[in-house]
């Protein structure tokens, strides 16, 4: 299974978004006396999804968890909610899509930034 990380960007039209991807940092170039340099394989970056971040959108979600999974049992009313949220939902995510001007930008700075590890705390300092 990919790695898949996690990036906040700011789209072309103001709308902050969060974007899903995945990184394949390449391979390095072989050295040989008799051949030289012979280059690896360059770094590749996959956009896999996004989505706005903004609060509006972090409530939609929150609301559709709440009723899909806390509550055990849904009454009709639920499941009608939950479909009128999933739709929302669907239709705030069709303003993030990304046009492949934004894509190439992402992904080349992505492939500039990329942190391999950006999760994991510094453990140099631990007693």
């Amino acid at each position: 299974m990919t790695v898949t990380y996690f990036r906040d960007f700011t789209r072309d039209n103001g709308l902050p978004v969060t974007v899903e991807y995945s990184f394949s940092p390449g391979s390095e170039p072989d050295y040989s006396p008799m051949w030289g340099a012979d280059g690896g394989d360059a770094a590749e970056v996959e956009i896999v999804d996004a989505w706005p971040s903004t609060p509006e959108f972090e409530a939609l979600c929150q609301r559709r968890y709440d009723i899909k999974w806390v509550l055990a049992r849904r009454s009709i009313w639920q499941s009608c909610a939950l479909t009128w949220l999933n739709l929302r939902i669907w239709f705030a995510g069709r303003a993030a899509r990304l046009t492949d001007a934004e894509r190439e930008r992402m992904e080349v700075w992505l492939i500039e930034h990329h942190e391999y590890e950006p999760y994991y705390p510094d453990w140099e300092g631990a007693p």
